[in-house]
């Protein structure tokens, strides 16, 4: 078989390492507590040719009332917005002939994989960047398309700070002036507490995951994941967000518009510049799915990149994930039936 499951939590994480598209999601660690949280089993595939390791794939396999279900990533809302294949780093290098011989190679690998799990549905979403489904496509899957927002970092920041939009630039000055400041925090609670007023309220439809993974996930990750508060000149709490910064600069979960002012203008451009001054090549706004944030994202003259979503289900499948869309997924009965939301 080209398709295995990895036991070396070493062998895993120093793929995900040299990999260009490997990211934060994608780490021993980070899976193994999404896996105790979520309820869903992960299972690290390693995908082979001979005894070459050409790709890794976590997948999340779960058992509900005789539905089988296999995701990557796992229902985990915004917090997980993409995961799929990691292809080894010489992929991005090679030439588009030896590029497709190895796709040829990873749908193959996938496809033993999702055979012995025989899944009613089966959903795959990849990292930017991973542009080439047509094998998945002429495999008969669905295919969806998402997008995120991202900056080059490579310009100087007077350049990046003249590419933003003109009123954004006059507002960030306003804070400026008015003593807005931004420090790294090392509790978790008023980020979580911020986040969690936002959006338990009704026209949200985005339930909270737990205080506890979030900890979780900071305690495995302090030199790669951050949290950061704004503050006005009087100390009082105007933003808050956190960041993963390994590989390139991530806005992660965050950023809940707190009532009476627009301060989330101020605390991107702080975490935008933080991220240049630290040398990251790229910074990430995730959510450009959101139309009703997407103006205000699009004020930093971001990069629009797209990322594909793979799936397939059968007649149970499709029965099953009209259910969750449409019953499970409201807030209300998600929170009584997801343990790991509130």
């Amino acid at each position: 078989m080209s398709a295995s499951i990895i036991t070396d939590r070493e062998v895993w994480d120093a793929f995900i390492d040299e990999s260009p598209s490997g990211l934060l999601f994608h780490r021993w660690d980070f899976l193994k507590i999404t896996e105790r949280h979520t309820g869903y089993r992960f299972l690290p595939y390693g995908i082979y040719k001979g005894e070459e390791l050409l790709a890794v794939c976590p997948l999340f396999c779960r058992q509900t009332n005789g539905i089988s279900i296999v995701l990557s990533p796992p229902p985990m809302q915004a917090v997980i917005p993409y995961q799929g294949v990691v292809m080894g780093r010489e992929y991005a290098a090679a030439k588009q002939s030896k590029k497709e011989s190895i796709l040829q190679v990873i749908a193959d690998g996938l496809g033993e994989a999702v055979g012995t799990l025989a899944p009613n549905y089966l959903s795959i979403t990849f990292v930017p960047g991973f542009h080439d489904v047509r094998r998945f496509i002429w495999d008969g899957y669905q295919t969806r398309i998402s997008y995120s927002y991202t900056i080059d970092l490579a310009p100087s920041l007077e350049t990046l700070w003249g590419n933003l939009n003109a009123k954004l630039r006059t507002s960030l000055r306003r804070f400026e002036k008015e003593g807005y400041y931004l420090e790294e925090g090392s509790d978790l609670s008023l980020f979580y507490d911020t986040v969690r007023q936002r959006f338990g309220r009704p026209e949200m439809n985005i339930p909270m995951i737990t205080l506890d993974y979030f900890e979780d996930v900071f305690r495995a990750y302090p030199e790669y994941v951050h949290v950061y508060h704004l503050y006005d000149r009087d100390g009082d709490l105007k933003g808050v967000g956190t960041t993963q910064e390994y590989k390139r600069y991530i806005l992660w979960v965050g950023g809940p518009k707190i009532e009476g002012t627009s301060a989330n203008e101020y605390l991107q451009w702080s975490l935008l510049r933080d991220a240049k001054l630290k040398g990251f090549p790229e910074f990430e706004n995730t959510g450009a799915n959101n139309p009703n944030l997407n103006m205000h994202k699009a004020k930093y003259n971001p990069d629009l990149s797209i990322f594909f979503e793979v799936s397939r289900e059968d007649g149970v499948g499709r029965v099953a994930k009209w259910a969750y869309s449409n019953i499970i997924n409201r807030p209300q009965i998600k929170k009584r039936m997801v343990p790991y939301v509130r």
